[in-house]
């Protein structure tokens, strides 16, 4: 992988998009937490993925034809199954905790993206990351005793972050050598089969088939549609997030945006109100950000 340093300019773009996929993941985790009280489990985590596979889909044939990249394959395929694992985790949590705490174990990626880079690709870890994670871990971990959901639930969310993680990594490495769009489709072209399969697996043919061929509820497809529509967003916008950086846990900080959208989100559909410990875990998280994002001059020489 390069070590050129990218520009201010590129950085402030990435983080840009970062912040908008952050709103959406935390409107999907509403929106996903509300189907789970309606829809079978396997069900839904099969057309979490199809719809907007269908709608890439058609955006696909009607404005880029068969000009498609492929080439990827094999990685997207490996990246659709830790995908599929992590929102298997995530939506678990989601029917039985609550959306913050869901959220906010997704989005302990972050604190697993520096190491597994360094892993997989020998990326630097420096020591305003090691104690940006450091600062950030303290401060998840002040929320959670805040929620009082300190237990095997718990393990399940902080599963949810790591395999998202490893996804994370995979998406920055296809996301420099292909298209946003071609990734996206393919990552959910693949992730519709693997959940078709565990459908089947699981026995639950007989409710998919009742769900796509009765149409007296409404609110379920347009809530499913919402889904569907955010959930390509924040894909979308963090694979071409991860194409102007090198490495992509300078971008994870501004991903736990989503854990302050899901908050007030929380409040204001289930009327949660947050505690003292909240406050503080979200003022670490914040200084760990601002630490993580700060880069100083902008160099004429990429280095």
């Amino acid at each position: 992988m390069t070590t050129q340093r990218i520009s201010n300019h590129d950085f402030l773009i990435s983080v840009v998009l970062m912040l908008f996929a952050a709103f959406s993941l935390s409107i999907v985790a509403l929106l996903g937490k509300e189907l789970t009280t309606l829809i079978d489990f396997p069900v839904l985590i099969f057309l979490r993925f199809f719809i907007p596979f269908l709608i890439l889909l058609w955006i696909a044939i009607i404005l880029i034809g068969d000009k498609w990249d492929l080439s990827q394959w094999r990685l997207l395929l490996f990246r659709a199954l830790l995908t599929v694992s992590s929102q298997y985790c995530l939506f678990y949590y989601l029917l039985h905790g609550s959306l913050l705490n869901a959220t906010l174990l997704f989005t302990t990626s972050g604190l697993f993206l520096p190491f597994i880079s360094f892993l997989c690709f020998r990326a630097e870890i420096k020591i305003k990351t090691l104690v940006a994670t450091i600062i950030s871990f303290i401060g998840v971990s002040l929320i959670l005793q805040a929620s009082g959901e300190m237990d095997g639930l718990m393990l399940i969310g902080l599963l949810s972050g790591f395999l998202n993680a490893c996804s994370q990594v995979t998406m920055h490495y296809s996301s420099k050598r292909g298209s946003a769009f071609d990734v996206t489709l393919m990552m959910f072209a693949f992730s519709s089969f693997y959940t078709f399969i565990l459908v089947l697996v699981f026995g639950h043919f007989t409710s998919l088939s009742h769900i796509l061929v009765v149409s007296q509820f409404e609110s379920q497809w347009l809530i499913l549609l919402g889904l569907a529509v955010f959930t390509i967003s924040n894909q979308s916008l963090r694979t071409k997030a991860y194409s102007y950086v090198n490495k992509p846990a300078s971008l994870t900080p501004f991903y736990y945006i989503a854990i302050v959208f899901s908050a007030l989100l929380d409040w204001f559909y289930y009327g949660r109100t947050l505690q003292l410990h909240t406050y503080a875990g979200f003022l670490l998280i914040f200084m760990a950000a601002v630490a993580l994002s700060w880069r100083g001059k902008n160099p004429e020489l990429k280095s």
